[in-house]
């Protein structure tokens, strides 16, 4: 079932170069997932809505807003969305400029198709474990605060005895 939403998931691809959009959303369709292009970061910002795109890779130099600043902006508005920044001059300074925007990866171009597979796969995985997590916390301190006081104080005592 899992694997249905994984495929099921939508890819924004934004690049001001059409080449690199066709290509990367000719692979990424071939992947499975429903692919949606931008020319311009201004585009796709304006665009999105929470939950519009699973995944977002961006190019990081293009015309207008970069990819950085539209890493920064699209987390300002869901941050548990998944931001991919690809280039064709990959630098240490601009992957770590990626990962303090916010970027999950950081990826050079020219991509082969397994290597974006299995970065797709991973960082869908990841939320889908961080998305469990959390419902897991939810019920557990729903459950706790559905306890009877007396109870908790009771197993509170128990573990301090046991401890002692």
């Amino acid at each position: 079932m899992e694997e249905d939403f994984f495929m099921a998931a939508t890819v924004w691809i934004v690049d001001d170069d059409e080449s690199v959009r066709g290509v990367l959303g000719a692979m990424i369709r071939e992947l499975g997932y429903e692919v949606q292009v931008y020319e311009q970061a201004e585009s796709a910002l304006k665009a999105y809505q929470p939950a519009a795109a699973d995944v977002i890779i961006t190019d990081v130099r293009m015309p207008g807003m970069s990819g950085m600043d539209l890493t920064r902006a699209l987390l300002e508005i869901d941050p548990d969305l998944i931001i991919m920044v690809l280039t064709g001059f990959p630098s240490i300074p601009d992957a770590v400029e990626a990962v303090r925007a916010g970027a999950c990866d950081f990826l050079s171009k020219p991509c082969r198709i397994e290597e974006i597979r299995i970065r797709i796969s991973r960082a869908l995985e990841n939320r889908a474990v961080h998305e469990r997590l959390r419902r897991t916390r939810m019920m557990t301190w729903g459950l706790i605060a559905s306890l009877p006081v007396w109870f908790i104080l009771g197993i509170l005592l128990a573990i301090f005895l046991i401890k002692a």
